[in-house]
């Protein structure tokens, strides 16, 4: 079959220019890698909810069709509608091959009605939260008729348990080699992440607390924005521990990545993760990491997996105190997600 395909994206987000590194960074990666080796293919991008303008641009050479909803809950069946519309007219200028949805959500249940109207492959990529109990829409979608791609093995047996139905396939969200610059790793810890109560970041602080009475000239560093920021600058100061953990609020992708390659120890405190990027980011950047049985989280040299807070309490101790190996492991390469998906696309 020709390489020579025309592939629909339906998203809630997409990078308002091409400055907006924190916009759904893995798809930005894939999209750009998968026209690098398969310049044939043309993709066209429905976004449904951001950005919050409704005009049309390209990005790095790609269609994007924004909707401007906003997350007006009031106003998604128009939105609804319009990406049917949208979708209808880029069909009329070349032929949909393939739908491809992100979140088993509405732009899923979109998904779902456009490829019948067109005739075509529906694949939806599960990304995170969109695997969870209160997500009506794995009722609505689980006996449709679309290819379901989980991104790990923990989200995929979340999903199994939730729907009793099988991901189709497990592809995770690769990542390109990181050119590593020669740095002193001068910080111990570092977490990246929103700071929302899902993400456990209050357990980060502990542990800072806990380390800090055998090493009190710890180094943490903590990157990310959200509810949870101010909680957890007030339990540092009540710890006497705000001069051992710095607050760095949101960085774009290029400034996280110069930490990481600074830091000797990634702790992602988490509770749940659809895949966790940041995983792949922090190895691809040398980085030696401590998380819980989330995502992509997996048996490797440079991953330590802990059962429960004591142990992770433990593992940090641990490794602390040993010399770590900091070479990049790329245990995610773009390339394979890359050829994954060319394949559900019909690309030889």
């Amino acid at each position: 079959m020709s390489e020579s395909r025309h592939i629909l994206f339906l998203t809630p987000g997409f990078p308002k220019d091409e400055n907006d590194f924190n916009c759904v960074p893995p798809l930005q990666d894939y999209l750009i890698k998968f026209k690098q080796v398969y310049p044939a293919t043309e993709f066209s991008v429905i976004a449904f909810q951001y950005p919050y303008y409704k005009s049309y641009y390209k990005w790095n050479g790609i269609n994007i069709y924004p909707l401007g909803g906003k997350n007006n809950k009031a106003k998604k069946p128009l939105v609804w509608l319009k990406a049917i519309v949208k979708a209808k007219k880029i069909h009329h200028l070349k032929s949909i091959n393939v739908i491809h949805s992100l979140w088993l959500g509405e732009c899923a249940m979109i998904g779902n009605v456009l490829s019948k109207i067109f005739k075509c492959k529906h694949i939806c990529t599960l990304m995170g939260q969109d695997v969870k109990k209160s997500n009506r829409y794995l009722r609505i979608l689980k006996n449709k008729n679309i290819t379901i791609v989980a991104l790990s093995k923990n989200q995929a047996e979340q999903f199994l348990n939730l729907t009793n139905r099988r991901a189709d396939e497990i592809i995770h969200w690769g990542i390109d080699d990181q050119q590593i610059e020669n740095i002193e790793r001068d910080i111990d810890l570092l977490a990246v992440g929103s700071l929302i109560p899902l993400k456990n970041y209050s357990l980060f602080i502990k542990l800072v607390d806990e380390i800090i009475k055998i090493k009190s000239d710890l180094t943490a560093v903590l990157v990310g924005a959200g509810s949870e920021l101010s909680k957890l600058k007030i339990m540092a100061v009540e710890n006497g521990i705000e001069k051992n953990v710095e607050f760095k609020g949101s960085l774009n992708r290029k400034d996280i990545f110069k930490f990481m390659q600074r830091s000797r120890i990634f702790v992602h405190p988490s509770l749940f993760e659809g895949s966790g990027f940041v995983f792949a980011e922090a190895l691809a950047n040398g980085m030696n990491i401590v998380s819980f049985n989330v995502g992509y989280a997996q048996n490797h040299s440079k991953w330590f997996i802990a059962k429960d807070e004591q142990e992770l309490f433990n593992i940090t101790k641990k490794l602390l105190n040993e010399k770590l190996d900091f070479n990049p492991a790329n245990v995610f390469p773009l390339i394979e997600t890359i050829n994954r998906y060319s394949s559900l696309y019909g690309i030889n």
